[in-house]
């Protein structure tokens, strides 16, 4: 997907929504490059799905700009159920601006194994949180699996269309 703009302007709704899973497999590739979202409650929704990137794959967003100004919980972010990455593949955040009024990422857990990348590089973040995992130990990297977090502009708060930067 590239120089899109995604818009959702009611109160229940998703700029991008997911019913049966988000997956990257077998050496494939998904890049959202130079992309707007827009909405007003969820960036991403897809609490009843999983993102999977494996198998050497790649998920990319980059050189993108998100707004959900939603404050409420499991809002203002973009939500998956469960996040896993295997295989020597990357999920890269790279080079985009979140203005997200929760979280840029959140989902019941968060797995890394089999050398591969979560990558969050040159962003910039207004959010609560960046990454936010609801289950208690539902973070795990295994195998020689990475999280690099490099040149990230990271502003504390929730984003209110109403604040200037």
């Amino acid at each position: 997907m590239t120089r899109s703009t995604l818009v959702c302007g009611g109160g229940l709704c998703a700029a991008i929504l997911v019913e049966r899973g988000l997956g990257a497999s077998l050496s494939s590739v998904f890049y959202m490059d130079n992309c707007a979202v827009r909405s007003e409650t969820h960036a991403t929704y897809a609490i009843a799905s999983d993102l999977r990137v494996s198998g050497g794959s790649v998920f990319s967003i980059q050189s993108s700009s998100w707004s959900a100004p939603s404050r409420e919980y499991y809002k203002g972010a973009c939500v998956f159920r469960d996040v896993a990455m295997d295989g020597g593949s990357v999920l890269q955040i790279v080079s985009s601006t979140f203005r997200l009024g929760f979280a840029m990422l959140m989902a019941s857990t968060l797995t890394v194994s089999g050398g591969s990348w979560l990558v969050h590089r040159d962003n910039e973040f207004r959010t609560a949180y960046v990454v936010y995992v609801v289950k208690e130990n539902g973070v795990a990297f295994r195998d020689r699996s990475v999280w690099s977090i490099l040149d990230n502009t990271l502003t504390y708060g929730s984003y209110s269309p109403n604040i200037r930067t």
